[in-house]
């Protein structure tokens, strides 16, 4: 019985290292994310030529960038680093990865990545083209679109990621069930 408890507890704090290394990763990248957003943003700003009535901000050097897909790509990745970094800081703290808590927050995850599959259908699919200083970015938001007929497009990359997190979310749900009632238990 010893043996089982101190594997238990030794997988324990592996998981709880594993999550704090993984906060550490995540709230790195929502740093750096912010910081080309808010760069991007100003390069955009300086850099202006016209703005149609799409959306697409047409730049000195040639680039553009489609306001609603540049928009949804930050909300999509910023509630994704948010919510991966919130569910790595609980476990760090040794907070079970299965509770209902983490189960809504990968529910979010999926609404998020729904709402960039709906923002497809409205035609706002082009990339983030810049060149700065040489370096060229071309970012594309959605990047499993399919074209469908006459120009309509649906992004199936993101409604598989949110099909994906809504199986994961059920399978956390379960798992948070089962954790209830083992702490119940003991």
């Amino acid at each position: 019985m010893s043996n089982s408890v101190q594997r238990m507890a030794k997988a324990g704090e592996t998981v709880r290292k594993l999550g704090f290394c993984m906060a550490v990763v995540f709230a790195g990248m929502l740093v750096a994310f912010a910081a080309l957003v808010v760069y991007v943003i100003w390069y955009a700003v300086a850099n202006v030529v016209s703005v149609d009535s799409f959306g697409v901000v047409t730049l000195l050097d040639g680039g553009s960038i489609v306001i609603p897909s540049g928009l949804c790509l930050a909300l999509v990745v910023s509630v994704s680093l948010v919510v991966l970094c919130g569910i790595s800081r609980d476990i760090s703290r040794g907070v079970s990865p299965f509770t209902r808590a983490h189960v809504r927050l990968i529910r979010v995850l999926a609404l998020a990545f729904a709402v960039n599959a709906a923002v497809s259908l409205v035609g706002a699919y082009r990339s983030v083209n810049l060149t700065i200083g040489g370096l060229e970015l071309c970012v594309v938001p959605h990047s499993f679109v399919i074209a469908i007929c006459q120009g309509v497009a649906f992004d199936a990359g993101s409604l598989i990621g949110a099909a994906v997190c809504l199986f994961v979310s059920v399978i956390w749900s379960y798992a948070s069930l089962l954790q209830e009632q083992s702490d119940e238990l003991v």
